[in-house]
């Protein structure tokens, strides 16, 4: 009994140990032309159209490390979009996977974008999308 319980935890300390963590990308990686802006972040798991009025910044990515919702990561996406001086993240994605010291712990990724048309910011957002 003892030795399978033993099992079990050395299975899944390997698993969280071997986990893929991408690392997060940091204001110092912000392109030089984008300025911070303080307003709030558009997180919605919508896509946005082919054509429009906005700049792609790129991707980025946030790992709660510890036993949660999906609030810290989300809320850190927004921290990490504003910093590179976007007002959007769209194709948001959350997902639990091991995280050590924890076996499940909350990720998450976005597309960091600056969308400088009002109309289509707003047609973005739907009930699943939040502002941080």
């Amino acid at each position: 009994m003892l030795r399978r319980h033993f099992r079990m935890i050395a299975a899944t300390a390997g698993l969280a140990l071997f986990s893929v963590q991408v690392p997060a990308q940091t204001p110092q990686d912000a392109p030089t032309g984008n300025a911070a802006t303080a307003d709030k972040i558009l997180i919605t798991y919508n896509a946005l159209p082919e054509t429009g009025n906005f700049e792609v910044i790129g991707p980025i990515y946030a790992t709660k490390r510890w036993f949660g919702g999906a609030e810290a990561v989300t809320r850190s996406l927004g921290e990490q979009a504003r910093a590179l001086g976007a007002n959007a993240v769209v194709d948001f994605k959350v997902w639990w996977a091991p995280a050590f010291p924890v076996p499940a712990a909350p990720h998450g990724k976005g597309i960091a974008v600056k969308v400088n048309d009002t109309a289509l910011l707003k047609s973005l957002v739907d009930e699943a999308s939040s502002w941080e």
